[in-house]
């Protein structure tokens, strides 16, 4: 952004914040999200004190051998010719070497060079938002307290590229695409990163960083222990340079075992006569982990003799987040606070934890020395009783967040507070360890996730759940059942049915075993199981579930019930994409009377019923009748639940779909907009219903000639799910592919294409080769290589998706009738008009009259027959079109006007001038008064009219 306040935006292919309403700027690869136009303007406003930093720790007096490195940083940051500019520089080295420690001087040593030097916990995507937010909050604290984290982090994003001149330093970034974003988007300042990882860095030049020399290491060893100045010729010095050496000059393990010298007075020859052997070295050299559990062998025996308390507080932690725990979270481990406060005091004296202010932080390698059990070094210097410290870590959550007597639980801020150690809890439990004491932790964490519809989240705890559901309780035990029954529904939520659909046939195989076909928690089971069919593409499959189902349900608890009014509704979407739309309508009419008559109008149940009457209608050419339930669900889920319920919200993003079907584009834009911002308000950006509306938004700004921007904002969402959930996740795939179709569309065939065939590879990777969603992933490359030009590839790959869609599933099926429709379209693009003819008039057969993609398949029939000289059935699939589409677009469409062009072209030929030039001079008036006298197309269609009169 420049000081005159105009927007703009780094990157080829950049959209900036007047572009799109509400947006922060973007550039490549950036993050974002949505904010107000008052946001954004309070970013340029809200100062910061001068020279603001939150370095973790102060630099440390014995920092030796590190001169080349910090001079090398300052030579990279230095500005090129007296100007500066956005740099990004990472310091790499494995574990324990120093990254950190060396990041903390660059910053001191610079820190008047600066004007703000904010420090990032860089581990997690999450944490990087998280650290982003903090600074929000301590430049603008009021706005902050109302908003969300990602919020936050959006404003704080903003506030960096008004305010330059700053340094951020992202400590321990475990992906490089973690961090990528931010050092495409932010720029104006310097970005100093610190990873295990050498390679992988697009954005970042790497340093790498090594051990200590022998000379430095011995330094600092003899420095930390014996407080003077080295003598290198002393016996002293000699005994340090061996101990040093013996610690492979490792600087994490030095400052443990200076530490300790120093605290027990104990001899560097002593030390080195408890450690033992010589560390053996691994083929790829130095093993971190195991060198400090050399030196934490000895030290915890110190620690020992000294407080039993911090050697509890030390394996407690060693199970819960290394970042940031609160100290009031360990108070239950002690009997005072001042025996706590003495403790961690112990612990920050041996170097084993760091104390900031409130919060505690220990080593992730530390951790996972600690976790190792028993006796990772292979000394038995001190008896280490298996997951020691994991019951403590348990109690101190449980306290926390079941506090015995409580009359009320925990409030939702304590859970928030507390959910990050859960999911290490969850995520670390060792091989045949009991860990039911944790259970109702994890079930309630779930529950509560599940509530805020952050299922993807809620995963890892119901893994767990069921991990020890299935240790302690025989596979076929109600709890057991019920575990591995939720655990499929948080997969199916996650969007990943292809795991969910194995777990959910044994639960239905078991549960039909042993509690009888009819149980209800049976016929849940079997509801479920024939939803994820129909997410897997096996659509005959899930009908036939979901009958038995609901017939179950009625019979066992009655025909209103509204378990058994859930099952009829989701029958009732097999029937629509099955080929009876009317049978569909009408079975979800009377579901919806019924809901409505046993539950009310407003229940939940109810408006999830009108959603699905909705659908249908949409399905059935019937788009006014939909847009209008849709209009109206909206209003009443906004009256009952709330704007900001997640029904309401994808409510919205359905009516937006609609509008934008019946041609209504630009109403369409205006609420997906706001829709948008709303969803990644309450949920943030990579939540499944958020991703859902982005695509929605950006096929809608497609459709409305906005088409860089459609592929901006895919770019973003992309990104954000990459860097959330991974390249593999059927979120981030679903936006990939996408984009894909949006880049075709912006004319960008070549990155379209590249994009359209790692997806086909990814998929097939991911789910296998049969898989329906790889043939889908077929499906849209061959569409791209349509839209790109490249008809022999998209006619190969097609025929390939209908002949494998027909050898599986069969000729009638709902998914082989589309793969039919799109290899209609390829071959009326290569002008095979006999083929087109041939498949489109079984395909609109087999969908019948009722359903949409009969229309779109009647206009392609109607310019092949009209090529082909058989004006008749030409005009009479034009007739059915031209009605079709004035039905679902309005009148005033586009596409309707270019229809009647069509068909007035096909009487003309026909010899039925009179009806030719009556239609014409219809299309004349709607053109006039739609496009304007002047478009070229308003004047070609008043010249060919004349000389038809003439």
């Amino acid at each position: 952004m420049t000081a005159s306040g105009a927007h703009h935006a780094s990157g080829a292919r950049s959209i900036a914040a007047d572009a799109l309403s509400g947006f922060t700027n973007t550039g490549d690869h950036v993050s974002v999200t949505v904010l107000t136009q008052q946001d954004l303007h309070s970013a340029k406003e809200v100062g910061a004190p001068p020279h603001l930093w939150n370095l973790p720790y102060p630099p440390d007096r014995a920092f030796v051998g590190r001169d080349v490195q910090l001079t090398q940083l300052q030579e990279l940051f230095k500005p090129h010719e007296g100007v500066e500019q956005t740099r990004s520089h990472v310091v790499h080295g494995m574990g324990g070497i120093g990254k950190s420690t060396l990041a903390v001087h660059y910053a001191h040593r610079n820190r008047e060079h600066y004007g703000l030097i904010w420090w990032i916990n860089a581990d997690s995507p999450a944490q990087i938002d998280a650290s982003l937010a903090a600074l929000t909050a301590h430049l603008h604290p009021q706005w902050a307290a109302g908003v969300g984290v990602e919020a936050r982090a959006a404003w704080a994003s903003v506030w960096l590229q008004w305010h330059p001149g700053w340094l951020l330093i992202f400590d321990n970034v475990d992906e490089p695409r973690d961090a990528e974003p931010y050092l495409g988007g932010l720029t104006g300042g310097h970005h100093l990163l610190t990873s295990r990882r050498a390679h992988g860095w697009s954005s970042a030049r790497a340093v790498g960083l090594d051990v200590l020399d022998d000379t430095s290491a011995a330094d600092l060893l003899h420095e930390l222990a014996c407080d003077e100045s080295p003598d290198r010729h002393s016996p002293q010095y000699a005994d340090a340079r061996a101990l040093a050496t013996a610690l492979g000059n490792l600087p994490l393990a030095l400052h443990q075992t200076g530490a300790y010298l120093r605290q027990t007075g104990a001899t560097l020859v002593s030390f080195y006569n408890d450690l033992g052997l010589m560390l053996d070295e691994a083929a790829s050299g130095i093993d971190p982990e195991r060198t400090i559990a050399r030196v934490w062998n000895v030290t915890l025996a110190a620690v020992e003799e000294q407080s039993d308390a911090a050697i509890t507080l030390l394996y407690a932690l060693a199970w819960l987040s290394p970042d940031d725990c609160p100290r009031g979270l360990l108070a239950p481990l002690c009997p005072d606070g001042r025996t706590l406060n003495k403790a961690l005091g112990v612990l920050a004296t041996y170097n084993l934890v760091h104390l900031t202010g409130p919060a505690v932080r220990i080593h992730r390698l530390l951790q996972l020395t600690l976790r190792r059990t028993p006796d990772p070094a292979g000394l038995s210097l001190t008896s280490l009783p298996t997951a020691r410290g994991r019951a403590e870590a348990t109690r101190v959550l449980r306290h926390a967040l079941h506090p015995e007597g409580a009359a009320s639980p925990a409030p939702q801020a304590t859970w928030d507070l507390c959910l990050p150690h859960l999911l290490v809890l969850v995520s670390t439990v060792p091989d045949g360890y009991d860990d039911t004491a944790a259970l109702p932790l994890y079930l309630d964490a779930a529950e509560r996730l599940h509530e805020q519809r952050l299922d993807d989240a809620a995963l890892p705890l119901w893994e767990g759940i069921t991990r020890e559901y299935e240790a302690t309780f025989p596979p076929d035990t109600p709890e057991a059942l019920h575990a591995r029954h939720r655990m499929a529904a948080a997969l199916m939520a996650s969007e990943e049915s292809h795991r969910a659909l194995s777990l959910l046939d044994g639960v239905v195989a078991d549960r039909t075993r042993l509690l009888g076909a009819d149980h209800p928690d049976t016929l849940e089971s079997l509801h479920d199981l024939g939803c994820c069919h129909i997410y897997e593409g096996d659509v005959p499959s899930g009908e036939a579930m979901l009958a038995r189902a609901a017939q179950g349900r009625e019979r066992v608890l009655g025909r209103s019930h509204p378990q058994t009014l859930k099952s009829r509704g989701y029958l009732a979407t097999c029937y629509a994409m099955q080929q009876r739309p009317d049978k569909a309508v009408s079975l979800l009419e009377q579901v919806v009377a019924e809901s409505a008559h046993v539950q009310g109008p407003d229940h939940l149940d109810t408006l999830e019923c009108r959603d699905l009457l909705a659908t249908c209608l949409g399905v059935t050419s019937r788009i006014d009748e939909a847009v209008r339930l849709r209009e109206d669900l909206v209003a009443d889920c906004e009256r009952a639940l709330g704007g900001d319920d997640p029904h309401t919200l994808s409510a919205r993003t359905s009516l937006s779909g609609y509008y934008s079907l019946a041609g209504r584009t630009q109403d369409a834009i205006a609420l997906q907009e706001r829709v948008v911002r709303d969803h990644e308000r309450v949920f943030g950006t990579v939540h499944p219903d958020t991703v859902t509306a982005r695509i929605t938004l950006a096929d809608e700004y497609r459709d409305g000639g906005q088409k860089e921007a459609a592929v901006t904002l895919l770019e973003v969402a992309v990104a954000d799910c990459v860097r959330h959930l991974g390249t593999d996740h059927p979120h981030t795939l679903r936006a990939r592919t996408r984009l894909a179709a949006c880049l075709v569309e912006a004319d960008r065939e070549a990155e379209a294409v590249r994009l359209g065939e790692e997806l086909v590879a990814d998929y097939e990777r991911v789910f296998g080769a049969d898989h329906h969603q790889s043939l889908e992933s077929r499906s849209g490359l061959a569409d791209v290589y349509r839209k790109a030009g490249s008809l022999e590839k998209a006619i190969s790959l097609h025929e390939q998706v209908v002949a494998h869609r027909t050898r599986v599933l069969g000729v009638t099926d709902f998914f082989t009738l589309m793969a039919k429709s799109h290899l209609a379209l390829a071959y009326f693009e290569a002008q095979r008009f006999d083929d087109v003819v041939d498949i489109g008039e079984s395909v609109t057969a087999a969908l019948g009259d009722a359903h949409l993609a009969t229309s779109f398949l009647r206009y392609a029939l109607t310019f092949s027959y009209a090529e082909l000289g058989n004006m008749d059935e030409a005009i009479a699939q034009g007739g059915q079109a031209l009605a079709d589409f004035e039905h679902i677009q309005g009148a005033d469409h586009p596409d309707v006007l270019l229809l009647r062009r069509l068909l007035s072209d096909c009487y003309w030929e026909a010899g039925q001038k009179e009806n030719a030039i009556e239609l014409m001079e219809q299309l004349l008036a709607d053109s006039e008064r739609v496009l304007g006298p002047d478009h070229p197309d308003t004047v070609q269609v008043r010249e060919d009219l004349r000389e038809r009169e003439v």
